[in-house]
């Protein structure tokens, strides 16, 4: 963790992606028991544990589960993650966070290897054009906390996000 990152970005690019990545289905669990309390327990826990240096306010933070269905028709749990408005470079406006069914090929039963079932993506303020209106881009954040620029994105709503990344992973509404 960067202490002299806010706690906004520490948040959606250490936080979210270590709880998520390590485990999705505990995630999924405590989001589905009481989601709020969860991910604003998470926030509070970088200010008052982990001594971030830059406060930022959970207000405006809330989620949503969806689900979809791969190319082969098996299911995909989405949890889609509002933030509070990024106030610098490199906060997000949304997290996307996507846990395949477990993937069991017969090499990987064979090997008894565990291939990846989450994947997280967002949309991250890039800056703001002349006029003062957001830029953003699309990143993938891995399980090593690594922030991988995707593409260009234009800023858009909440849906659009969410349908974006379907129709860049090839994923169907259930």
């Amino acid at each position: 963790m960067d202490q002299n990152r806010s706690q906004h970005y520490n948040y959606t690019h250490e936080t979210i992606p270590y709880v998520f990545h390590k485990n999705g289905d505990d995630f999924f669990k405590y989001l589905e028991k009481d989601g709020i309390k969860f991910i604003k327990f998470w926030w509070k826990h970088l200010e008052e544990n982990l001594g971030t240096k830059i406060k930022s306010s959970a207000e405006g933070l809330a989620y949503q589960i969806r689900y979809a269905k791969d190319k082969s028709g098996r299911p995909v749990s989405i949890a889609l993650i509002t933030l509070p408005k990024p106030q610098t470079v490199g906060e997000v406006f949304y997290i996307l966070c996507l846990k395949y069914s477990d993937k069991k090929t017969f090499l990987a039963r064979f090997f008894l290897m565990r291939l990846p079932t989450t994947r997280i993506q967002a949309l991250q303020l890039e800056g703001t054009d002349d006029i003062g209106n957001p830029l953003t881009g699309l990143y993938e954040l891995t399980p090593r906390a690594r922030n991988i620029r995707l593409r260009n994105q234009d800023f858009c709503t909440l849906d659009e996000f969410y349908n974006t990344v379907l129709m860049d992973l090839h994923l169907e509404r259930a």
